[in-house]
């Protein structure tokens, strides 16, 4: 147990001075004392049972408090911490001195902790804008239709005609440049659907008109922006042989072909049931995109002074999800980097401004909370943690960050950001559940009719 109080300090730094009773001090070097013994080979004793005198003569006391120090500054500052509502941006400054620690007697040091910035809020609610729910059209509704008749489509072997857009078309071909092979430009059995454009510009037309068994050379070259540099501009020949070819057949729009695909039973209960879900779907993007300006809004109204090391640090993070983008698609950073011949200092470049943005941003919501008195509870953070388990599954490492104070400092701010737009996205539609202003938009009011007067 310890005893802390703060003060803050210029630049956005708070002070914690914290006091470690005599009994806790003792208690660290005991660790101290068991994890140097542990370690150590000292003649005629077994690893860890050296008695302190001998650890003294053997190591020197300097090794031990060296340890207790360290075990104590950890130990006591996050427990400090937890007494207290100040959240570190970075690690902190310790200011203790070593040469007064000694067991049976207490200690009090300081940490200086960076933390977050004061923001200065403009207008975040007197913005000239409004929801903009687009209308679902007839022509939507139908696109949908036709993309179920194409899952529901059939293949039929074509018989006694040449392949023409919209077949499904195997061919063998090999590619060449110069009369030279190159990579990429050969297949043994290739599926083509005609007209779709998968591969280079014009090449799908060459098969048309071509019959089972039929073979055909042709020139073409690829585009100037074509993925492979090496390829640009470059003219091939290709000699194709079309191996089997297939038609779609798609349903029609019949009350059996609805009963297939949805709950309904006929043609126009479906239209309105794909109505309904992309009018629903219509609102909650329009909400969310109305919510975003909302946020833009407010960042741009405000100003803070970003502390570098929050930006660095976010710079991190975002190199760690694009990290983690590209290895679900099994491609390393350093591949990636190759790729896009970029160096890891112009990533982190590229980086900074994205970075800097979401800094303000976050800085901005928070403090945008803080003055409409919103906050995630502890039994909201409990319940997050409890659904992402059962969502991701009982993994230990995801358990351990997610109960940590970093992880719940997280999904506090997470689910506090989450409320906070929803309520103001539901203010401005005169939807909140809370008829009356708040004393923060009493402020705003009183603060914008003196400037008006």
């Amino acid at each position: 147990m310890v005893t802390v109080s703060t003060r803050p300090e210029p630049g956005s730094k708070m002070v914690l001075e914290i006091e470690v009773q005599p009994d806790e001090v003792d208690r660290h070097f005991a660790t101290a004392y068991r994890h140097v013994a542990e370690r150590t080979k000292v003649p005629g004793f077994r690893p860890g049972k050296a008695p302190r005198h001998v650890i003294d003569r053997f190591v020197g006391r300097g090794s031990v408090l060296a340890e207790a120090v360290d075990h104590l500054v950890s130990d006591s500052y996050g427990a400090a911490l937890d007494q207290t509502d100040v959240i570190p941006i970075d690690n902190p400054e310790i200011d203790l001195d070593p040469a007064n620690l000694a067991e049976g007697r207490g200690i009090t040091f300081t940490a200086t902790v960076p933390v977050r910035p004061d923001v200065t809020l403009g207008s975040y609610t007197d913005y000239s804008f409004g929801l903009e729910t687009p209308e679902v059209t007839d022509d939507q509704v139908a696109q949908v239709i036709e993309e179920l008749r194409e899952q529901q489509a059939t293949l039929r072997p074509v018989d006694g005609r040449g392949a023409a857009e919209g077949d499904i078309a195997s061919v063998k071909f090999v590619g060449t440049i110069d009369r030279e092979p190159f990579e990429g430009g050969s297949a043994d059995r290739l599926p083509v659907v005609i007209g779709e454009d998968r591969m280079i510009p014009g090449w799908e037309q060459q098969l048309i008109g071509l019959e089972i068994g039929g073979t055909k050379g042709f020139d073409i070259a690829f585009p100037e922006d074509y993925r492979v540099e090496e390829l640009r501009g470059k003219e091939a020949h290709f000699e194709v042989e079309l191996l089997d070819l297939r038609e779609k057949l798609l349903p029609e729009v019949t009350d059996d072909f609805a009963k297939s695909v949805g709950d309904v039973q006929t043609v126009d209960e479906l239209r309105a049931e794909i109505r309904d879900a992309m009018e629903k779907r219509a609102e909650a993007e329009a909400r969310h995109a109305f919510g975003d300006r909302i946020i833009d809004f407010a960042v741009s109204n405000a100003s803070v002074e970003l502390p570098e090391v929050m930006i660095a640090n976010e710079v991190e993070i975002m190199r760690d999800e694009l990290q983690s983008r590209l290895a679900q698609q099994r491609i390393g950073l350093d591949q990636y980097l190759a790729l896009a011949k970029q160096t890891p200092e112009e990533l982190t470049a590229e980086l900074r401004e994205p970075a800097t943005r979401r800094v303000k941003t976050l800085l901005v919501l928070s403090a945008i909370a803080e003055r409409e008195g919103i906050d995630a509870s502890d039994e909201q953070i409990d319940a997050e943690i409890g659904e992402q388990l059962e969502r991701y599954g009982e993994d230990a490492r995801l358990r351990e960050y997610l109960t940590s104070r970093r992880g719940r400092s997280y999904l506090r701010m997470t689910l506090r950001n989450r409320t906070l737009i929803d309520t103001l996205v539901d203010r401005a539609l005169g939807t909140d559940a809370s008829a009356e202003p708040t004393e923060a938009e009493a402020t705003e009011s009183a603060e914008q009719s003196e400037e008006s007067s």
